[in-house]
């Protein structure tokens, strides 16, 4: 039988929303991978009528690439529920994900992918590898943001082969970071026993699958090879994901993320990241509620934060805003004709 007469080893889904020249540098940089065992699933989340005949061109353009077309909503289903769509619709027995603004730039990706996986003498839950990041303006990111820090530390942790290595939740949360849908894969079964992605999240989803899949999968392997390339979103756009909500907004689904995670994970490492990395977003959300003089708020956020993660200097800005808060009811109820 022809390697293309075989299911997929591989399923790359992309979803995508009103951005159809973005989704084809994507779609072009699946197309260059070199490994020939895959299909590729296009799902599109409602778009106007314009982008919808671009995308309609692109389907008849790529005739080997599954389009598949969700219901129109004013504001789309959401990054999670389409990506689980293309999942429920894919053959694959490893799932992977790119969003339609980013693109792969390792042609070989998924070749060293399936030779690790192959090399490996237990199945595989997951496989991270790295990105980088480039800004809006051009400007290469700098920080440690995704799993970059633990490159130096790999040859550590037991090797699997060439630059592949075992690898667990205390090992990738060392560095600090997170890693990107784009440079994660899902063995298939794993994917749909931890419930995919939430679909209740529209930011940070990337971080809430990466949490609660550490803490759940047996065997990691992590690469040190860079295989994606994200573009950060323009602070100054509208139509993503990122700049969509409000920054408070933001803030709350990553708290909820942290939650999740305190709630629900098993592994202690990974419920003292959680915890550490919501009380920094209380801290976040306290001085972003401050600069909006919505004091009551953030001296609530700031007196939480500050229980989790005492220090001085800390101590001191929650005294600040609970006498501001404080003023703040006193001067309204002063003013109050009633």
């Amino acid at each position: 039988m022809a390697p293309e007469e075989k299911d997929p080893f591989f399923s790359i889904i992309i979803s995508t929303r009103d951005r159809p020249g973005q989704f084809e540098v994507a779609l072009r940089s699946v197309q260059r991978q070199t490994f020939v065992q895959k299909e590729v699933i296009a799902v599109i989340d409602g778009s106007t009528d314009a982008n919808m005949a671009c995308y309609a061109e692109l389907e008849q353009q790529y005739n080997d690439v599954t389009f598949l077309r969700l219901v129109h909503r004013p504001n789309g289903h959401g990054h999670s529920y389409a990506m689980n769509f293309g999942a429920h619709n894919s053959r694959g027995r490893y799932l992977c994900f790119l969003d339609d603004d980013d693109e792969w730039t390792d042609d070989h990706y998924l070749d060293h992918v399936f030779s690790g996986i192959s090399a490996s003498s237990r199945p595989v839950d997951m496989h991270y590898s790295n990105q980088r990041a480039v800004h809006s303006n051009g400007v290469m990111q700098t920080e440690d943001v995704w799993l970059d820090a633990l490159v130096p530390k790999a040859s550590q942790r037991p090797r699997n082969t060439e630059d592949s290595y075992f690898v667990d939740a205390a090992f990738l949360l060392s560095g600090g970071g997170f890693a990107h849908l784009n440079c994660s894969i899902f063995e298939r079964h794993f994917y749909a026993s931890i419930g995919g992605m939430d679909e209740s999240i529209r930011y940070e989803e990337d971080r809430d699958i990466f949490i609660r899949s550490i803490d759940t999968a047996r065997v990691m392997l992590y690469s040190t090879r860079y295989s994606s390339l994200h573009h950060i979103p323009d602070s100054n756009a509208t139509n993503n994901l990122s700049t969509a909500s409000s920054a408070v907004q933001k803030k709350l689904y990553q708290m909820y993320v942290y939650d999740k995670g305190i709630s629900r994970c098993r592994q202690d490492v990974v419920v003292r990241f959680c915890c550490r990395g919501k009380t920094c977003e209380m801290k976040h959300t306290a001085t972003m509620l401050a600069a909006q003089k919505r004091y009551t708020g953030a001296a609530q956020y700031a007196r939480a934060a500050l229980l989790n993660g005492f220090n001085p200097r800390w101590l001191a800005f929650t005294l600040y805003l609970t006498a501001k808060a404080w003023f703040t009811r006193r001067d309204a109820a002063t003013e109050d004709p009633r």
